[in-house]
């Protein structure tokens, strides 16, 4: 049987500017190039199935994102026209200060990198809706592997806060709703940490967190994802952050790995919510680490391994021209 890929039909009506990096303005990483690129490999290799997400109502994502940070996204991007876009210049700290539209813009995001257009808050909630109907498959015992290709990516997200690319957390959307049918554990293997999908699951018990990224003492998002990261209260111990050396190839990655895959075994849960990206590829020019293409393949057969129910979201990923290619042997391997 072939794959099922839930697409986001929308997902191109975000189209980033720029990004700005300590102070200088460059070009932006996160482009509708890389949802292309990794269709058409997919399409070449054979055994996937594609459709297209059906709409999302708003309300489903509010249960998860604070309503009011979610109508800002909603309501920014109505107000901007084509090629128009948004960004932070302040980050206000103080309780109660974000008055204004530009201190707003602050409260609501904790970077410079992630510019919300026109077309943002259609796109985000096209990646929610993708992944949500991936947990609705696996809910219903419809599917085993099923992956949702959508951009731009989810898992920076926090409660009420975009950055990283990230503005609404697909991939915690879907544990949320699978954790009404089970106990739920997210291996999020992409090289930067997962600070959203941590800060909405840190003080619960029925979700497993796992993350294996690159140190974020050298690597974005710097304030998250270190290993004394454990937890807090009901879900004390179930957070884990498996943080890897900048410059880690395979024979690196590999005891993490394992580490990972045996907490996730330990936890015994009813399903496994993967939100994955290629930019741990040894040719990522926003990565860090160095593994080569051909251990996409090994990596997805060490998932399969676990025998769970597997939701597949795609997150990062920016050198174009291999990331297709690495998805395709991940889930080649994994279904």
């Amino acid at each position: 049987m072939p794959v099922r890929v839930i697409c986001n039909p929308v997902h191109a009506a975000h189209v980033p500017p720029h990004e700005v990096d300590n102070g200088v303005v460059v070009p932006p990483w996160e482009v509708p190039a890389r949802y292309d690129a990794i269709r058409a490999a997919l399409a070449a290799r054979g055994g996937f199935a594609f459709e297209d997400a059906p709409q999302l109502a708003e309300d489903v994502v509010c249960g998860l994102h604070d309503p009011g940070y979610v109508a800002y996204l909603r309501d920014t991007s109505a107000a901007l026209a084509a090629g128009e876009w948004v960004m932070p210049s302040v980050f206000p700290f103080a309780p109660g200060a974000a008055r204004g539209e530009k201190a707003r813009r602050g409260t609501y995001c904790f970077d410079t990198f992630t510019a919300i257009t026109a077309g943002t808050f259609a796109a985000a909630l096209g990646g929610a809706a993708a992944a949500y109907r991936g947990a609705e498959l696996l809910a219903s015992e419809a599917e085993r592997t099923v992956y949702a290709l959508t951009r731009p990516p989810g898992h920076h997200a926090e409660h009420a806060r975009c950055g990283g690319y990230s503005f609404l957390n697909s991939a915690a959307l879907a544990a949320a709703a699978l954790s009404a049918h089970g106990p739920v554990a997210v291996l999020d293997l992409d090289v930067h940490h997962g600070n959203g999908t941590q800060h909405l699951f840190y003080a619960r018990a029925d979700v497993l967190t796992v993350s294996i990224h690159g140190d974020p003492a050298g690597l974005f998002p710097y304030f998250s994802g270190f290993a004394d990261e454990t937890g807090t209260g009901a879900g004390l111990g179930l957070n884990v952050n498996l943080p890897l050396p900048l410059g880690t190839d395979e024979a690196g990655y590999r005891p993490a790995l394992a580490a990972a895959l045996g907490r996730v075994a330990a936890f015994r849960p009813a399903f496994l919510v993967v939100p994955f990206g290629t930019d741990a590829h040894e040719a990522d020019p926003i990565g860090g680490l160095c593994l080569p293409t051909g251990f996409y393949a090994e990596l997805g057969a060490a998932v399969r391994a676990l025998g769970l129910p597997a939701l597949v979201l795609q997150e990062g990923g920016y050198d174009v021209a291999t990331m297709g290619e690495c998805v395709a042997a991940f889930l080649g391997a994994l279904a």
